[in-house]
């Protein structure tokens, strides 16, 4: 702790006054060393609820010290004082609150850059004339929202997580918005079940394949139904894997529909991010019934 003087003498108290670089933790320590040898003359062991350990920082270290009474029958007889070395175990603590805030800023800041991304690529969509390019624009601004939804999570997070239901609860009203035919009121999308937390390495394409999808669904399969339109977005988890189901109750597929043929730019976008980053699979067939579309996207989860 920086002492270098002979102990044989001195007063612990005095020394710690010394040493320690808050005042009040000198205070502090110095009552816990007189309670637990009894000075205050009454020869009684201190209080049971008395803190006898405190983790103190001198000018050179770190240390944590215990108090240990010793008894002689039932009366207090001095103590021993052990200091352990616990420098290293702080700068390592401090290294890693370090590392953590520097990720969370790191994701805080990519999320408002993709947020300002976005607004300039909807006020570009405003300011055109052409149907066809407003329309990939505005595909373009769900793709980067998505994306800073993702990274607006995980610069909450401690842990490298993301919740997927909060994810997906946020995702499914602005989708709507933008894509449902007849407004935001033309159909009607929840979550039926809970889909869980999965590491940042996993969520972030799995955000983007369902964002596509989801954005899909609400884009073409109610087209023409006059039926109330519904969209349900199911999972199922078990050890193995995660199973994510995308249910509407629209148009269904083309008879000739093929998922692996598909020159659609947001399928070629989905089956690469299934396939290459999450290591899965999707299916894309008809509804139970018949009506509608079923897509089942299955990743591993180890």
């Amino acid at each position: 702790m920086g002492w270098t003087a002979d102990l044989g003498s001195a007063r612990l108290a005095d020394v710690f006054a010394e040493l320690l670089t808050d005042p009040f933790d000198a205070v502090d320590v110095g009552a816990m060393l007189d309670a637990a040898v009894g000075v205050d003359g009454s020869g009684r062991l201190p209080d049971p609820d008395l803190p006898l350990r405190m983790e103190l920082d001198a000018r050179r270290s770190s240390v944590l010290i215990r108090a240990v009474p010793l008894r002689a029958g039932e009366a207090a007889d001095g103590a021993v004082l052990l200091i352990r070395d616990v420098t290293e175990v702080k700068r390592r603590d401090l290294a890693l609150l370090s590392k953590d805030a520097t990720i969370r800023e790191i994701h805080h800041r990519v999320k408002n850059n993709l947020q300002s991304v976005s607004a300039l690529l909807r006020l570009q969509a405003r300011r055109s004339d052409n149907s066809e390019t407003v329309v990939a624009l505005n595909e373009a601004v769900q793709r980067v929202s998505s994306i800073a939804l993702v990274h607006e999570m995980l610069s909450g997070s401690v842990d490298e997580v993301v919740d997927l239901d909060v994810v997906v609860d946020r995702l499914l009203p602005s989708l709507v918005d933008v894509w449902a035919p007849g407004g935001a009121g033309g159909v009607r999308v929840r979550r039926v079940s809970r889909l869980g937390v999965l590491p940042a390495d996993l969520a972030m394409p799995l955000v983007q394949v369902l964002t596509e999808v989801l954005q899909n669904s609400i884009e073409h399969a109610f087209v023409g139904v006059t039926d109330t339109a519904e969209l349900i977005v199911d999972g199922e988890r078990d050890l193995r894997g995660l199973t994510v189901r995308v249910i509407d109750n629209g148009v269904g597929l083309p008879a000739d529909f093929d998922l692996a043929a598909s020159d659609r730019l947001g399928l070629q976008i989905v089956r690469t991010l299934v396939s290459g980053d999450l290591g899965g699979q999707i299916d894309m067939r008809p509804g139970p019934d018949g009506r509608g579309t079923v897509v089942s996207i299955r990743i591993p989860l180890h």
